[in-house]
């Protein structure tokens, strides 16, 4: 019989083995398995079911699906970021109509129909409004996230031209008067502590150490009536070394708490900004060293006056201090010149050969008349205090001495029980009045007397406690140091907090560090400049409609800043969808299925799946056909 020939080999009839079935099963197997994997990538839509499928394509695959995947999710960070924005920005709505509904009472209050009672009715929607900028700042949050957090930016600093326009360097502000309980107070707690402290923090300590002491060693020397006032209390004080609100704004304040029922102040403590000093500047090596001094001087000297005159400080039994008063006094103690308040005298000053050198006094007259002590309480308002301590000791000499002797005969009379327009007209012969006319009038004797100071504070701060006088710098407002002052820093009170300003940081990226911040600000009636406001006078009024004006102007920065961010939000939204689609897209060319192919190749397999099951039936008939040769 003739020879098969299969697979290339020549083939015996055999009933043992089956060749020809053997073939035919294994190309059904290998034509199964085919479809098999066909079936899958059909049923899953995936080309990619598994490593071995592909491995470097499932490996790539899987990092552009972390990619889509994180920015999915960074375009959902972008959108929250977007409706936190908004609800930040609706708050600010309504504190826009509050500070222009206060600018028409402000308006109302200035005209000269009114008296003082009818001022009195619209100062009292002014509080109201005042308290509810306070309370929207205060308990607008998403998530509860304060979105206006007390640590948060100055809405100040984004005025740089505003700035620029009232010669603002340094902000020195009297803080926060706190009516609340506090934890710890004056007394006996820290009564014969007088040893260095350790804090871990070389500005705090410096501060602690040797500024605190050094300072009111030498404002109690230049105030008598003060240390007397003071006597043997020890008084406890906190400080808190940690962000306020950015460089060149706010160095440092002084804060107290007190009962409204009287007494000594429940709490006293200071906050130094960690924006504006650092450890080189307490070390006395930094940019602000001199700065530093200066500004803890003119804050202890509020912390001096909130524990001695503690009515008038806070208001609570009706007379509140105005700003000049309160601002003007404390830079008579860290100095006038030392901030660049009085940088327009310092220039004039240059161009005299001596004090009695008349050469600038047009000049000098012109700028007095500029501004108001109100307006200006840093710059004005300390020219008018020292001129009212020249005047309460009987003129002559303009020196730091003179004029800390007659603030110190004004500060008596305070403490006497008088009210400051009364302490100032027995003394100084002049009333509040008279002291502004001379300012808008240019005064010939203002004009001198500034002159002489102006010149003798030249080449130095103009503080009248520095123990070298008017033309020494701010180091020398510091006395020995000497720990055992009444005035101390509790070490158990200290903290220390480096962290920075509040902002938020939206990630908006799939990679680490992609992160759009946002700013928060701290939007209180303090923080826009309207704590002290009211409009009880005109002058007031005055002053409240200038101020409502520079608060209106913030307001409407902070709100363009998050206008800006939420519309950068927006096109970070739609580049994130595009990057998203883009990336799906080429992933899907890696992993997913091309069903038209597979559909071919699945068809195929079905028509050789069939031929091939015909085939192995008719070889498993082969051993049929040997049997027959037997029988």
């Amino acid at each position: 019989m003739d020879a098969d020939f299969v697979g290339g080999g020549v083939k015996m009839l055999s009933v043992q083995t089956n060749m020809l079935a053997a073939n035919a099963s294994r190309q059904l197997g290998i034509t199964t398995k085919d479809k098999a994997k066909r079936s899958e990538k059909l049923s899953s839509g995936y080309r990619i079911n598994r490593a071995a499928d592909d491995a470097a394509g499932l490996s790539i695959s899987e990092k552009m699906r972390r990619q889509v995947r994180g920015l999915t999710q960074a375009a959902a960070n972008a959108q929250d970021g977007i409706s936190m924005v908004q609800i930040g920005e609706g708050a600010l709505n309504e504190v826009h109509d509050m500070l222009q509904r206060a600018n028409e009472l402000a308006i109302k209050a200035a005209t000269g129909t009114l008296q003082d009672v009818d001022r009195a009715m619209i100062d009292e929607e002014i509080q109201q409004l005042k308290a509810e900028i306070d309370k929207t700042a205060r308990n607008t949050t998403f998530n509860e996230i304060s979105l206006f957090p007390e640590n948060g930016h100055s809405p100040i600093a984004t005025s740089y031209l505003e700035m620029k326009g009232y010669d603002i360097t340094l902000d020195l502000k009297n803080g926060t008067f706190q009516i609340n309980e506090a934890q710890a107070g004056s007394g006996a707690a820290g009564a014969g502590r007088a040893v260095n402290i350790s804090s871990g923090s070389v500005l705090a300590d410096e501060i602690a150490n040797k500024i605190v002491p050094g300072a009111i060693e030498r404002i109690l020397d230049s105030f008598p009536s003060l240390k007397n006032a003071v006597g043997s209390d020890t008084i406890d004080m906190a400080l808190q070394v940690a962000y306020i609100d950015g460089k060149n704004n706010t160095m440092a304040y002084a804060y107290f708490s007190y009962s409204l029922g009287g007494g000594k102040p429940i709490s006293m403590g200071i906050r130094v900004d960690t924006a504006d000093f650092n450890d080189a500047d307490a070390q006395g090596t930094g940019s602000n060293a001199e700065a530093l001094k200066a500004t803890m001087a003119h804050e202890l000297m509020h912390s001096v006056m909130q524990y001695t005159l503690t009515d008038g400080m806070s208001g609570r039994k009706g007379e509140q201090y105005p700003t000049w008063f309160v601002e003007g006094t404390a830079q008579l103690a860290g100095g006038g010149f030392a901030n660049g308040w009085n940088d327009t005298l310092s220039y004039y000053a240059n161009f005299l050969t001596s004090e009695n050198d008349a050469g600038q006094d047009n000049n000098i007259s012109n700028y007095l008349a500029k501004f108001t002590m109100g307006g200006r309480p840093y710059g004005h308002g300390y020219l008018g205090t020292a001129y009212l301590g020249w005047l309460a000791n009987g003129k002559g000499a303009v020196t730091g001495a003179n004029i800390a002797a007659g603030m110190d005969k004004i500060f008596a009379d305070l403490l006497a029980g008088n009210s400051l327009a009364s302490a100032i007209q027995n003394n100084t012969g002049i009333d509040v009045d008279e002291l502004n006319r001379r300012f808008k009038n240019g005064n010939a004797e203002l004009t001198e007397f500034v002159r002489k100071l102006a010149y003798e504070s030249k080449t130095g701060a103009g503080s009248v406690i520095a123990a070298g006088g008017l033309g020494v710098g701010p180091s020398s407002v510091l006395g020995t140091g000497a720990l055992d002052q009444p005035f101390r820093i509790d070490p158990f009170q200290i903290s220390i907090d480096y962290s920075g300003p509040e902002m938020i940081a939206l990630q908006v990226g799939a990679e680490a560090g992609i992160h759009i911040d946002v700013d928060l600000y701290k939007m209180s009636s303090q923080a826009l400049g309207l704590e002290g406001m009211n409009v009880k006078t005109t002058d007031e009024a005055d002053l409240a409609i200038d101020g409502i004006k520079r608060a209106i102007h913030y307001v409407g920065n902070v709100r363009s800043h998050y206008g800006a961010i939420q519309n950068r939000l927006e096109h970070t939204i739609n580049n994130l969808n595009n990057i998203t689609e883009n990336t799906a897209a080429a992933e899907s060319q890696i992993r997913d299925t091309d069903i038209a192919e597979e559909m071919v190749g699945f068809s195929n397999g079905q028509i050789l799946s069939q031929a091939g099951a015909s085939i192995l039936a008719q070889a498993n008939q082969s051993s049929q056909m040997i049997l027959s040769l037997l029988g």
